[in-house]
């Protein structure tokens, strides 16, 4: 696998006030809506102890294909576009191409 096909997502969400887990919730919704996620390798939610409303989101799939199949698809569309009304703000995140992940080092 190189690094250049691997395609990586990661982003900051925050929630509206009291709703972290609501919004935990409907992201871990959204990833059962993509199915088998084929070509989705690897999908963390992180919580931030001194900060009850954020949320980091990383993703990892096989390449950039695979990722815009899968969030363009009706039923992961259909979750997503009840994401707003549990944010506080704009999402932040950016795209990137995977060089390390776990004991792998993936070749630019």
């Amino acid at each position: 696998m190189s690094g250049e096909g691997t395609f990586s997502v990661y982003g900051r969400l925050t929630a509206l006030p009291g709703r972290r887990e609501e919004l935990v919730a409907l992201l871990l919704e959204g990833l059962r809506a993509g199915g088998d996620n084929s070509g989705l390798l690897d999908y963390s939610i992180n919580t931030v102890p001194d900060d009850p409303d954020t949320i980091w989101l990383t993703q990892l799939w096989t390449d950039k294909e695979a990722h815009d199949t899968t969030t363009r698809s009706e039923p992961v569309t259909a979750v997503t576009r009840r994401l707003p009304a549990l944010l506080a703000r704009q999402p932040e995140g950016s795209y990137g191409h995977t060089v390390h992940t776990g004991n792998r080092t993936l070749e630019p």
